[in-house]
């Protein structure tokens, strides 16, 4: 008898595209991903990313009746505004109202440095400085160093995210000079990641990855102390599709 679909919900950035071409790539079935948009009209990009983490409670209503066993919060950026304390206590809260892992990426990035034993990173990211500048704040609020921040210039609008291509991100990436840290994120769940990591000849996270792996391990799919590997996932993924 096979075994039915696993309902995780994916939410995500108004504009993004990225992240369900990511996640279809990384995770396995019978995970069967259903995608809500995270929306905003507000008028700056800061308010804007706010807004996704504030307005989650909506974004999980969104799905009804749909038994969900997960659902990944898919905006790196609305954690970093928003602060690791707050972010804790809505998630804590929808958890328990839920009955299902509410899970963001700032979190499963943090799941994935504890597993690396890591103290120290640099981060990599498509953001505006100020951006970028919260980023480091957040994880120096957390207790990691970091080593070096470096990041691909887009203007003010975080939109621009969305038109980035893989060799852009390659080339911006290989003139960042990271530091040598225990690990270097990738962060930015609207930047296109898995050719950067298949690629990477130095311990590379991003959010996307961190993520789906956090899924898999919430659904007892993936060993709960095992790192990442974006090869892994594509591989078990392959391997799924010719069985």
């Amino acid at each position: 008898m096979s075994e039915g679909p696993v309902f995780v919900g994916i939410g995500t950035p108004q504009a993004n595209p990225t992240v369900e071409l990511e996640f279809r790539r990384m995770l396995h079935e019978p995970v069967s991903t259903q995608v809500t948009r995270l929306t905003s009209r507000a008028d700056t990009p800061s308010q804007r990313l706010r807004e996704y983490l504030l307005q989650l409670p909506a974004a999980l209503a969104s799905y009804d009746t749909l038994p969900l066993s997960a659902f990944a919060f898919a905006c790196t950026g609305s954690s970093y505004l928003l602060g690791a304390d707050a972010e804790s206590q809505l998630l804590d809260h929808l958890e328990q109202e839920k009955g299902f892992a509410v899970i963001t990426a700032t979190q499963a990035i943090a799941r994935e440095l504890r597993i690396r034993k890591v103290r120290n990173l640099s981060i990599f990211a498509p953001y505006p400085e100020d951006l970028c500048a919260s980023a480091v704040e957040y994880w120096t609020g957390l207790g990691y160093e970091v080593m070096a921040s470096g990041r691909i210039p887009i203007g003010q609008d975080t939109r621009a995210i969305y038109e980035l291509t893989d060799p852009q991100v390659e080339q911006a990436l290989a003139r960042f000079d990271h530091g040598n840290p225990d690990v270097l994120l990738l962060s930015g769940t609207g930047m296109p990641t898995i050719t950067a990591l298949q690629h990477a000849r130095f311990p590379t996270i991003s959010s996307n990855l961190c993520l789906a792996a956090e899924v898999m391990r919430r659904l007892g799919r993936w060993p709960a102390d095992q790192p990442a590997s974006v090869t892994a996932l594509l591989e078990n993924k392959k391997d799924q599709a010719s069985a």
